[in-house]
């Protein structure tokens, strides 16, 4: 659960901020503990990656860019663009995905089912 694993998984550059990926990673474990009674492994650690890039995204496609007005002259020279905010939603939800099948995979079971069994406890 590292800003690193985050970046690998997304493919966000390292300019991407350690401080930001890990203020999200220490409230996307405190997300992802809510929906699994699991505490270790891959699968763990994947879920709260995906669910802090899922809270991450937004913010990082949202902020204005001094020096925008050489973005288009680096067009074709970088790997990595900025989202709209149609594209960012839709990155943030393909995110929650992979962060619900990595608890399915943990938990061995749906999400609901989980829920209905913490909701019973």
């Amino acid at each position: 659960m590292t800003p690193q694993r985050v970046r690998e998984l997304t493919g966000w550059p390292l300019e991407v901020p350690d401080a930001l990926l890990n203020a999200h990673l220490a409230a996307a474990s405190r997300a992802v503990d809510a929906l699994t009674p699991a505490r270790s492994g891959a699968d763990y650690e994947d879920a709260i990656a995906w669910e802090a890039a899922a809270t991450s995204a937004p913010m990082l496609h949202t902020f204005a860019l001094s020096g925008a007005g050489k973005v288009g002259r680096l067009e074709g020279t970088v790997e990595w663009r900025f989202l709209s905010p149609e594209e960012a939603a839709a990155f943030a939800d393909r995110c929650r995905a992979m962060r619900n099948a990595a608890l399915v995979r943990l938990n061995g079971t749906s999400l609901v089912a989980v829920g209905l069994m913490l909701y019973a406890i």
